[in-house]
């Protein structure tokens, strides 16, 4: 089954394909940044990849964004500005959790709940957690800045939302009733994951990572990237050239046939979501 992307969609997709989600179980540890050597700007046919086999594992009804799983292996999508599907592996079919929450982009499963961020427009948006089938507006602003493109969240080692926002190009950093805001050193910063000392952020000119808190941002890859996640203690980007790839590294994992790889996730088997159709792909 294919869909098209919404107007809207393609607009937040123009800056980020050129080229996340849990941290779940494996997320451990800072991964090094090569010593400062970025990865070879070859084209993608030039560099190895693993052709790890992957398949379609569902479909859902639009275009899967963004994807987070729970301790027992239940997968949550966001479907664009629409809503959330849930997939229970032991049901495997696909079921609309809501529709009522708002115009939804990252999501991330976090202590038994549900958080996700929103955009209305790239005018105004929030970090907000469902509740029931509705959404508890969380944050909206630092000061009078206020957020207008969070499109992907993760919580920090010190327990802070952080979100990224590439129409600001900021960080927003929540912390309780407090929001501040600080550098994701790359541009467009649309997508972010963390580990128990750092934070990773994607933008349109690669990732950056930062020793948290109060580290500066360090450079690790200089490929754009559309969603990051640690999976099985490697640090994994994607984009439309270089499917799914090692940050920091030249070889790539695959997924060939996944048109826009969009966001990861998952802890055993590793979950894509593709922008440019209705399918969840993983490794089989």
């Amino acid at each position: 089954m294919s869909t098209v992307l919404s107007i809207s969609l393609l607009a937040l997709l123009a800056t980020g394909c050129g080229g996340s989600k849990s941290n779940s179980g494996g997320d451990s540890g800072g991964m090094s940044p090569s010593d400062g050597d970025m990865p070879p700007t070859s084209s993608p046919e030039d560099v190895p990849s693993d052709d790890v086999e992957t398949s379609v594992t569902f479909e859902v009804p639009g275009v899967p964004y963004d994807i987070t799983e729970t301790p027992d292996g239940v997968l949550y999508v966001s479907i664009a500005e629409n809503g959330i599907i849930e997939w229970d592996p032991a049901v495997a079919w696909p079921e609309t959790l809501t529709e009522r929450a708002g115009a939804i982009f990252g999501l991330h499963w976090h202590e038994g709940e549900i958080w996700y961020t929103t955009s209305v427009h790239r005018q105004e948006g929030s970090l907000s957690r469902l509740d029931g089938s509705t959404g508890e507006v969380i944050a909206t602003a630092a000061g009078d800045v206020i957020f207008r493109e969070p499109t992907d969240l993760t919580v920090a080692p010190d327990g802070a939302w952080i979100l990224t926002d590439k129409t600001v190009q900021t960080l927003f950093v929540v912390r309780g009733t407090e929001t501040t805001m600080v550098d994701a050193g790359v541009d467009d910063p649309s997508t972010i994951t963390a580990d128990d000392d750092y934070i990773y952020v994607g933008g349109s000119n690669g990732v950056s990572r930062i020793q948290w808190p109060g580290g500066a941002p360090e450079r690790m890859d200089d490929r754009a990237v559309n969603g990051l996640h640690l999976f099985q203690g490697e640090l994994l980007g994607t984009s439309t050239d270089w499917g799914v790839f090692r940050v920091g590294e030249g070889n790539r994992l695959g997924f060939d046939d996944v048109r826009i790889p969009g966001r990861l996730g998952g802890s055993e088997k590793l979950y894509v979501t593709d922008w440019a159709n209705s399918g969840v792909w993983s490794t089989r």
